[in-house]
């Protein structure tokens, strides 16, 4: 916590560099998606442009859970936490995926429209 006029200043100091680090990263994430100049993997907009936002997004949410929300200064169980929160998030993502990779068919349809074969007839 800040205390002394001096530690406010370095503080408001320290946000306005993490606010402007912030501003830089969504400008970068807007760019990857939308200029030519800066797509990465093939025409268009694809799995590695797809890839270096979520990055980006990643390092963006670093910085403001560990200097906005303050989780830098916290004991070792709001860590555990905040990483558990994180893990279950990671794993509803994976059973979604696996659920798109290994869908549910039925009498030719799939859960969420129909088959190939049934189209084609």
């Amino acid at each position: 916590m800040a205390d002394s006029p001096e530690d406010i200043k370095k503080s408001i100091k320290l946000y306005l560099i993490i606010g402007a680090a912030l501003f830089v990263g969504t400008v970068l994430t807007v760019m990857v998606a939308t200029v030519p100049a800066m797509d990465i993997g093939g025409h268009g907009f694809d799995k590695a442009d797809m890839i270096l936002g979520l990055l980006i997004a990643t390092a963006k949410a670093t910085l403001v859970a560990l200097i906005f929300m303050h989780l830098n200064h916290e004991k070792a169980w709001v860590y555990w936490t905040f990483g558990f929160g994180i893990f279950f998030a990671v794993a509803m993502v994976a059973l979604i995926f696996l659920a798109k990779g290994d869908p549910i068919e039925y009498e030719g349809f799939r859960l969420g429209g129909p088959t190939s074969e049934a189209v084609s007839e």
